[in-house]
């Protein structure tokens, strides 16, 4: 009974924040192909695939960060089972080639970043290591099929002052992690929130139990043949409180960020977000991602995610950001130049 009451309570709020964000719905964003690429030989390109997901690619090497397309209804996440929707997953992907993606970004455990990921990573991306944390690694468990593929990523973190390890993709690609944390709901509620601490024998049944765990953002370099970052990315999944989630401001005094992966939903739980991490990060570019409603297939015409006062956030990044940023569209394709 204890168990059916917090699911129904999670429900209860998540409506709460859906009837919070009713008041503000902001799109549709940009769409089509958006191209700041002068012409490069190998431009870095960055696709939308909708809430967390992302494809960023630069001649050969390509890499995920870990998309949603199965997008449960509110109802259904907050009172019966999910599961990933195959269909959706696979029609969702089927524009794209991604036989060639060395990793999956995972951020955090909750369902809309990680319950679609055992389909993606068997089905689109075979070659793909999942990096995520040990909750991410134990809520896939057994029962996925994945435990050979996910490299824990505990240990390995950056923060503002601390350099972080490096994890190499192969001579052209390497992520760093950041240590973040996942920014509440709503009025300080986070939903979901714990870790896993035993690997899952049988998949996550409610919204509920995909656990968040140990939250992390991660700075993204393509390199040149001699090593040097030719284009860097900053991607995050979830709002943080700075300064959870900043790049080691050392490495950014060095060589700053070219492209800055924004999320706006619920900024307005931390202080600071977005100005905070564009001082730290000192972008040339931002997009947006995680905007939109998932409560909602990916077809259908496209809302602002709940309790987000968009053209808020919107503003206030115009206020400190010297370059251009973008809200974009499912599918929207991006090309950049390298530095």
């Amino acid at each position: 009974m204890r168990l059916r009451g917090l699911r129904l309570l999670g429900a209860l709020v998540v409506g709460a924040l859906i009837l919070a964000g009713a008041s503000c719905p902001v799109g549709p964003g940009t769409t089509g192909v958006v191209d700041r690429s002068e012409g490069a030989a190998e431009p870095v390109t960055l696709t939308y695939l909708g809430v967390g997901g992302w494809i960023f690619e630069r001649g050969g090497a390509q890499l995920l960060a870990a998309p949603l397309f199965s997008n449960p209804s509110l109802l259904r996440t907050g009172l019966a089972p999910i599961a990933a929707d195959t269909a959706a997953i696979d029609a969702g992907l089927a524009p794209y080639d991604l036989s060639g993606a060395r990793a999956i970004l995972v951020g955090h455990g909750h369902y809309d970043h990680l319950m679609d990921v055992p389909r993606v990573a068997e089905h689109h991306a075979p070659a793909a290591r999942i990096l995520g944390s040990s909750t991410v690694r134990n809520l896939l468990g057994s029962w996925s099929g994945m435990e050979d593929r996910v490299e824990v990523v505990d240990g390995w973190e950056a923060t503002a002052e601390h350099p972080g390890r490096w994890i190499p993709l192969g001579e052209s690609l390497r992520v760093l992690p950041l240590r973040s944390e996942h920014a509440p709901h709503f009025e300080g509620v986070t939903l979901y929130e714990g870790t896993a601490d035993v690997p899952r024998r049988e998949a996550p049944g409610q919204a509920d139990e995909w656990l968040d765990g140990p939250t992390y953002a991660y700075l993204v370099d393509f390199l040149d043949g001699d090593g040097s970052v030719a284009f860097r990315v900053y991607y995050q999944d979830a709002v943080a409180p700075a300064p959870a989630g900043f790049a080691p401001e050392a490495l950014m005094e060095e060589r700053p960020v070219d492209v800055a992966i924004l999320v706006p939903a619920t900024f307005d739980q931390v202080d600071w977000h977005p100005e905070a991490f564009v001082a730290n990060l000192r972008p040339r570019w931002v997009l947006l991602g995680h905007w939109e409603s998932f409560f909602v297939p990916p077809s259908d015409p496209t809302r602002s995610v709940f309790a987000t006062d968009m053209p808020h956030f919107e503003a206030r990044l115009d206020r400190v950001l010297d370059g251009e940023f973008w809200r974009p569209e499912i599918g929207t394709t991006f090309h950049f130049p390298p530095s």
